[in-house]
């Protein structure tokens, strides 16, 4: 004759429950903060996404590998620097001129992008190159598609120096198009 689950097994289960859901938490709270950057560093933040406007939003996993070493250009939109970027993360308010405390939206405009297309910026301060984002990989085909970074200063360098900047586009490891704008 079995017997019925005692309350001891049914706590048991609960607590082994509850151990694998803070886990999860851990685990899922490390990856959004290495998403988001080390908020000790003094250099700039960056912050990366593509949206596809025919399917709202859509963050792209970084990865180190690039599988895909061609370019057609000829899909690709325009580099542009901007205050502020649309729900669609286009480009709001383009401008070449910044304060020196304003985020840099540097956004790559209506492109369409292959699977295994890679990706990244990279920031000059007077021709000296300052910093690059992450490279992102395209995981699936994109259509109409807005990528944008966002530079922005930390909590330590609060604000940006004054000077000449440039952000140049790189797609699978080639340079592609620049902006340049100004920070006073």
């Amino acid at each position: 004759m079995q017997q019925a689950p005692t309350n001891n097994s049914q706590m048991r289960t609960a607590a082994i429950v509850t151990i694998v859901v803070i886990i999860g938490l851990l685990l899922l709270g490390r990856f959004v903060t290495g998403m988001m950057g080390n908020s000790n560093d003094t250099t700039p933040t960056t912050s990366d996404t593509i949206n596809n406007t025919n399917s709202g939003n859509t963050q792209l996993n970084p990865q180190n590998n690039t599988t895909n070493n061609t370019t057609d250009t000829s899909k690709l939109g325009p580099v542009v620097a901007a205050q502020n970027i649309d729900r669609d993360n286009c480009a709001v308010d383009a401008t070449t001129s910044f304060d020196d405390n304003d985020p840099i939206y540097v956004v790559l405009e209506d492109s369409q992008l292959a699977k295994g297309t890679s990706m990244f910026a990279r920031m000059y301060k007077d021709g000296t190159a300052i910093e690059d984002t992450r490279e992102l990989v395209a995981e699936e085909d994109y259509n109409n598609t807005c990528v944008s970074f966002v530079f922005e200063p930390t909590d330590r360098a609060e604000v940006w120096d004054a000077g000449n900047y440039e952000v140049e586009f790189y797609i699978n490891g080639n340079a592609y198009q620049s902006t340049s704008f100004q920070i006073r």
